[in-house]
């Protein structure tokens, strides 16, 4: 997934919070999630 926000790197809004817990979620589903 690429994305200008995710916790625990950076974090200044909402966006933040969304790709963590669907990154998790797919994480929990089997798929590899790289963030980059």
């Amino acid at each position: 997934m690429a994305t200008s926000e995710a916790v625990p790197y950076a974090k200044t809004g909402g966006l933040a919070d969304i790709v963590t817990v669907l990154a998790m979620e797919l994480s929990a589903l089997r798929h590899r999630v790289t963030l980059v």
